[in-house]
């Protein structure tokens, strides 16, 4: 199959994909400001372990009701094991402390910064052609992070150091989108959602009983149903969906789904939470939305909105 007949095939995606892209796009940005919600009160690795929890128990279920098998085959658990480890763990450690550091939405900018990582990742581990949209657009992402944190330490509720762990879970979860576009599973979206969710949750259960025991109490009533967004909605439903769209979508198709996640978590926390949104903000929200169209929409398709 040719490159141009692969990307015919990328892009016939129907409106049940459609629905899911806006189903994540939404849940994913909401999240933000939900969980520095929960996190002005409880433990963050004990928080995440719930949401785990929740979001595997809950695939479960729906892997048992659809009679859809969660077995790996040997050949494909290592696989599996790594994906895990970058998407689910590697994204949620750094990203659940980088929250409690930010606001809701300068945490969702930074994070959002993913599909230029995602870019480079390709090109360094996979060997794809970089291009001067792939430079022209990490330099926009890296530009948009410097601001942030070139203003953290001028307010409330901001702190530099959140900035460079959010940065690291960007990172990470980029490098695990390469990693899952570039390696062949046969298992279904459940089954590999499923085992990720497990396996994240042996991994922050671990932690929180290590480093927060002693803060262990619990949840409230607002705290639970935080947990239940987590984990129901957040993991189980969106990262079901993702990986489906993931996984049948073009990188530059599945990169776009997720562009208005940041205005999302932006807005979500300025009148959920009260979050102030300065200048500072808006031009690396601006500046991250530039990036994500630089490197993910396709040349041809630059010239033709150049040329109307």
């Amino acid at each position: 199959m040719s490159d141009i007949d692969k990307e015919l095939n990328y892009q016939q995606v129907t409106r049940t994909d459609l629905l899911k892209v806006l189903f994540v796009t939404v849940s994913w940005g909401l999240n933000y400001p939900v969980m520095k919600f929960v996190l002005n009160s409880y433990p963050p690795s004990t928080f995440r372990a719930f949401t785990f929890l929740l979001g595997f128990i809950s695939l479960g279920l729906v892997a048992i009701f659809t009679k859809t098998t969660l077995k790996v085959p040997v050949s494909e658990r290592l696989t599996v094991f790594r994906l895990s480890m970058f998407n689910m763990v590697g994204w949620h450690l750094p990203m659940i402390y980088g929250v409690s550091m930010l606001n809701s939405g300068r945490a969702a900018i930074i994070g959002y910064t993913m599909p230029v990582w995602t870019m480079l990742s390709c090109v360094i581990f996979y060997r794809e052609k970089i291009t001067w949209r792939s430079f022209f657009g990490i330099g926009l992402a890296m530009s948009a992070v410097f601001l942030l944190l070139m203003g953290s330490d001028q307010q409330w509720g901001n702190h530099p150091m959140g900035v460079a762990v959010m940065l690291v879970a960007a990172i990470t979860w980029g490098v695990g989108n390469a990693m899952m576009k570039n390696n062949f599973l046969s298992i279904s979206g459940i089954a590999l959602t499923f085992w990720a969710l497990f396996i994240a949750f042996i991994f922050f259960i671990s932690i929180a009983f290590v480093f927060e025991r002693e803060q262990w109490h619990w949840p409230n009533m607002l705290q639970w149903l935080a947990i239940v967004y987590g984990g129901v909605i957040t993991f189980a439903l969106s990262y079901l969906a993702w990986f489906h769209v993931a996984r049948k979508l073009s990188p530059v198709n599945s990169g776009l789904s997720i562009m208005l996640v940041p205005v999302f978590g932006v807005t979500g926390g300025a009148f959920a939470l009260g979050e102030a949104v300065s200048i500072i903000d808006i031009a690396a929200l601006i500046l991250i939305l530039i990036a994500m169209a630089v490197v993910l929409i396709p040349k041809d398709k630059w010239r033709g909105m150049l040329s109307w």
